[in-house]
């Protein structure tokens, strides 16, 4: 499938009755597993970027160019839509063409940009960026796309940030009137979606698991009541790679405490159906077409 035959699918599935949820992949591999486990769509946050990637946290020190790159990796991997994590977009109104070629030329089907001036994840104090001007980044983002199917995505954290979740629709209102395909907001729980999803005239996503995340002190709310409420799109940025370091972390204390091979096999993928995931099959079906082969120039 190509990339615009991508983008066009994901238009697709957002135009269903249910809500379409997106594990998050953090490396080629995952995203294959989740396309394996039947997933119509998969995610890419820088999160799990930088972490998968760089061994890094989600502080702002992945660049542009190497969040787009492992974009890449994860679309080359995979037939279904990717969509991505763009930060803040990196750059200025004037600038901001360069992030939106980046993933464009990546092969994403979407994009999302924020208004955090950063402090995600940490204790930090974050601030927000002016509305007005995050409002002419959108602008910038939907005038930069050359693919009219390019997802331009606006998140706004004041509902997280600010705890207020009247000047994050506020916010949101202004982005969707910039022009933005669908908006984005954290920290809205599913009992408050539905009213806020009845102001806004484009699709609104929400991180299904921001607010399940083990160790949160927000409100929890489960894929079910987010649906109800309306959530065009639900993202699971944290749980894939949260299995991932957690089950490895088990078998690696397991064995360290002296646990034999065998003792940590269920939480071991069997060789085979690791290969045949991998693609393996593909590779013995080449082999015996150019076996005994000779090239001739």
């Amino acid at each position: 499938m190509s990339h615009q035959e991508r983008r066009r699918a994901l238009k697709a599935l957002l135009a269903g009755d249910r809500s379409l949820v997106l594990p998050g992949a953090y490396d080629a591999f995952s995203a294959r597993l989740v396309e394996q486990a039947g997933y119509p769509a998969t995610y890419l946050g820088s999160f799990a970027a930088a972490a998968s990637a760089f061994g890094l946290p989600d502080v702002g020190l992945v660049t542009l160019t190497e969040l787009a790159e492992q974009a890449r990796r994860v679309v080359d991997a995979v037939a279904i839509p990717v969509l991505a994590d763009a930060e803040n977009g990196f750059y200025d109104a004037p600038n901001l063409w360069r992030a939106v070629k980046a993933f464009e030329d990546a092969g994403v089907a979407g994009v999302h940009i924020e208004d955090n001036l950063g402090g995600k994840h940490t204790a930090v104090p974050a601030g927000l960026l002016p509305v007005e001007e995050m409002a002419t980044k959108v602008r910038a983002a939907v005038d930069a796309r050359t693919d009219p199917d390019f997802l331009i995505i606006a998140r706004s954290d004041a509902a997280w940030v600010e705890h207020d979740v009247e000047a994050c629709v506020r916010r949101l209102e202004a982005y969707a009137a910039a022009g933005a395909d669908m908006v984005f907001a954290p920290a809205i729980p599913a009992a408050e979606l539905a009213r806020v999803r009845g102001r806004l005239t484009v699709p609104v996503m929400v991180p299904g698991d921001l607010l399940d995340v083990p160790g949160s002190d927000e409100p929890s709310s489960t894929l079910a009541e987010y649906e109800a409420a309306g959530a065009d799109v639900i993202l699971l940025w944290y749980t894939v790679i949260g299995a991932a370091s957690r089950n490895v972390s088990a078998v690696l204390e397991a064995l360290r405490g002296g646990s034999d091979v065998a003792g940590v096999k269920e939480f071991v993928t069997d060789q085979r159906a690791f290969e045949a995931a991998m693609g393996y099959d593909a590779y013995e079906k080449r082999s015996a077409l150019y076996a005994g082969q000779e090239v001739r120039s």
